[in-house]
């Protein structure tokens, strides 16, 4: 690909000789840019050393790999908290929390009433009357009262006092049940209902009482031989006519729950209780083994190594850090020095710019970073960084770049991330890959193709690295099928940002050229209509400047393309130039030298604003500005110069005020342009094209130009420029080849 930033323009100023002050302000600028450069490549350093060192040693270890010998302590102690015990013992505390019930003892309390007004209608019966002459409100609601207990109670109550005793000892009777409560039968939950003991809450009461769940149910409370019987013998004397009452009342007693469940108050007791209990951690000493030698490392594993990692970089020193945080910042520099050499040796254009170097940098610290940060999950994601940076700089610059890129990206990524030899063959192969087939990218589903590639080398790669360090063959497979996923990803993520790339590193691809060269585009299409023999010139001068570069193994998509627009500022003053003449018709016939000169060397500066204008792309304005260089406008100065002659009066022809301004090509795709325009223009001159005489011609005009020094900024080879001499013989040969002459046609 061609850069898109061009180098600083040369003027005709540039002829004439340049004063000491002029030299010393340009070592200046020299300096201060070499200066700028440096400082550009050491922030990057000092950048890329930081990600790669980042919080200390990486963590490594995955589920399921098996670790080559056995993973044992490196601290002195650390823990971990224990989730089962811990668990455990709160279940436990919340378990020894009662169901939490309220006592409502009214229902008790109107029953212990009845009762007393069940003595006192005993006590009016008068003497020689039985229980018939009982009111019969109370028989109703006594049926079970019996003569037998009628007279007790009447002997018990046959004074006032000893009434009032009575009620008391009732009182009393009652006094136990109403305190703890009835449980009803659907009281509880299902869950409660096996709970051994209740927590009443009593009114009045400062705290609830533990009571046992059987002496509360209505089957125990009725029972003759149960605690509430008891305690009504117990309160009466004599205990008979306790157990006579209780025998009364016992069937309407369990018939009265007055407890009731409060759900949030036993959820809110026990969640209180778990919250009582603190954790529980599990110590592990050095030396302790976490992970066995060949043992596949579980999920729990994996998170008591990450502990231990924690652990470990927690406790390192400041000096343990300064140690490490050095090693990693001289390896980055030795990397980065090596790959500043391979530029300054082989890619001086790169090495020289500013711009260019801050995006090299920039590209290779973003990639860094990137995989960094997507490496804290479990995808083998870092791929993606890597990938796209290597192919991104393969079409920027070329293959070799990107590969001793890749090269460096691979084995920083791999001390990032802590990855062994493996790790680095699968991201330097896998990549490497895609890189060297990538070239020119001239159809959207190339990126695609090349992302299939790097995919298939990372996946064969991931699989033999795997078995042969002997991981599961499942593991293997599955980061296997990440990595080739992810590598597949990285193609349809470059064709989609290809043109962002084309914008951030001034370049064109060849999908780019190839839309510009369609013949609607609006520049074209003004040619054509405004000056078609300007147009059919460029068309070829493309197609031969297309088989000369191909020959060298140069741009010759780009040469083609910028053929077709390197004279659009022609267009401007179209019947200036002889290929848009018609008839005997000349503008410059009647115009000064000088003159004729400034129009015709105008073509190049309307061009590059023409260009511009319509945001063609840098290499190609290039091409339009260099096509020329500074060569001389031969025609109009040597008519200057006779004219000269022929007047003694005229002052000095100055060579200067003929040349077109340049600068001279700076590729080598503007060398071969420059020719082929020039070739293909004199030509045309040719009364009898014959192979000798193109042979001839083209042979002068590149010794002239090479006379001239047009060539010296370019690159061009004496070799290539033979290859690209013999190219444009064999094409022009090709064009102006002789053709077979037919007959007249006879007409009737």
């Amino acid at each position: 690909m061609t850069f898109g930033k061009r180098r600083p323009k040369s003027s005709r100023a540039q002829l004439r000789p340049v004063g000491p002050l002029n030299i010393h302000q340009g070592r200046l600028a020299q300096k201060r840019s070499r200066l700028a450069r440096l400082g550009v490549v050491a922030a990057s350093v000092l950048a890329t050393a930081a990600l790669v060192h980042g919080l200390g040693p990486p963590f490594t270890p995955r589920v399921g790999q098996r670790p080559e010998r056995e993973i044992r302590v490196r601290v002195d102690s650390f823990q971990r908290k224990d989730f089962a015990k811990t668990d455990n013992e709160r279940v436990a505390k919340a378990d020894k929390i009662d169901p939490i019930l309220t006592n409502d003892p009214a229902p008790l309390r109107e029953l212990a009433s009845e009762l007393d007004d069940l003595v006192e209608a005993v006590a009016a019966v008068p003497k020689g009357q039985g229980i018939e002459s009982l009111p019969e409100n109370i028989a109703g609601a006594w049926d079970a009262l019996d003569k037998s207990t009628f007279e007790d109670l009447r002997n018990a109550a046959d004074t006032p006092d000893r009434r009032v005793e009575l009620h008391r000892k009732i009182a009393s009777a009652f006094a136990p049940i109403a305190r703890d409560g009835i449980l009803g039968p659907v009281a509880l939950p299902r869950v409660e209902e096996s709970r051994p003991t209740l927590a009443i809450r009593s009114p009045g009461a400062p705290s609830a009482r533990t009571v046992s769940r059987d002496y509360v149910l209505p089957e125990r409370v009725k029972r003759p031989e149960g605690a509430v019987a008891r305690a009504f013998a117990a309160a009466f004397s004599p205990p008979e006519l306790g157990r006579k009452l209780f025998g009364l009342v016992a069937e309407r007693l369990a018939s009265l729950p007055t407890l009731r469940y409060e759900e949030e108050a036993t959820v809110a007791a026990r969640a209180a209780a778990r919250a009582r209990v603190k954790d529980l951690y599990e110590t592990f000493r050095q030396g302790d083994v976490l992970v066995a030698q060949g043992q596949q490392i579980q999920a729990d594993q994996l998170a008591l190594l990450r502990l231990e990692h924690d652990q470990a970089l927690a406790e390192a020193t400041p000096l343990d850090r300064l140690r490490r945080g050095g090693s990693v910042l001289v390896l980055v520099a030795a990397l980065f020095a090596l790959v500043g050499e391979y530029v300054r040796r082989h890619e001086p254009r790169l090495s020289a710019d500013l711009g260019r170097v801050a995006a090299v940098c920039g590209l290779v610290v973003g990639a860094v970073g990137i995989a960094r940060a997507l490496a804290t999950q479990p995808w083998d994601a870092e791929l993606i960084p890597l990938g796209l940076a290597a192919m991104v700089l393969a079409i920027a610059y070329n293959a070799h770049l990107a590969l001793m890129i890749t090269f460096a990206l691979s084995l920083l990524i791999s001390f990032a991330l802590g990855g062994g030899l493996g790790d680095f063959l699968v991201l330097m192969g896998g990549t490497a890959a895609g890189v060297l087939l990538l070239g020119q990218v001239r159809t959207r589903s190339k990126p695609i193709k090349v992302g299939a590639v790097a995919a298939l080398g990372y996946f064969t790669l991931t699989w033999a690295t795997g078995l042969f360090a002997d991981q599961p063959p499942a593991l293997v497979f599955e980061q296997a099928a990440w990595r080739a996923g992810w590598g597949l990803m990285t193609g349809f993520l470059l064709g989609g940002s290809l043109p962002f790339v084309e914008n951030a590193f001034g370049i064109v691809t060849g999908i780019s050229l190839l839309e510009l060269g369609d013949i609607t585009h609006p520049l074209l299409q003004e040619l054509v209509r405004r000056a078609p023999g300007t147009h059919n010139h460029s068309v070829t001068v493309g197609t031969i400047a297309e088989a000369a570069t191909e020959r060298i193994g140069g741009d010759a998509l780009l040469v083609r393309i910028g053929a077709y627009f390197h004279d659009i500022g022609k267009m401007m003053k179209p019947h200036y130039f002889v290929e848009n003449q018609s008839g005997a018709v000349n503008r410059h016939a009647n115009l000064a030298p000088a003159m004729s000169t400034l129009i015709i060397i105008g073509h190049v500066k309307d061009g590059v604003d023409l260009g511009r204008q319509h945001h063609l792309p840098e290499p190609i304005i290039d091409l339009i500005e260099q096509h020329h260089g500074t060569t001389i406008v031969e025609y109009f100065y040597r008519e200057a110069a006779r004219r000269c002659d022929n007047n003694p009066d005229a002052g000095e022809v100055m060579e200067s005020a003929f040349r077109y301004p340049g600068p001279r090509p700076q590729s080598k795709e503007a060398g071969i342009l420059m020719i082929s325009d020039a070739v293909e223009s004199a030509s045309r001159t040719l009364s009898e094209p014959t192979p000798g005489r193109i042979e001839g011609l083209v042979g002068e005009l590149i010794q002239k130009r090479l006379d001239d020094g047009q060539f010296d900024e370019c690159g061009l080879t004496l070799r290539e420029i033979a290859e690209v001499r013999e190219s444009l013989i064999k094409s022009l040969i090709g064009i102006y080849h002789g053709r077979v002459k037919y007959p007249e046609q006879r007409t009737a």
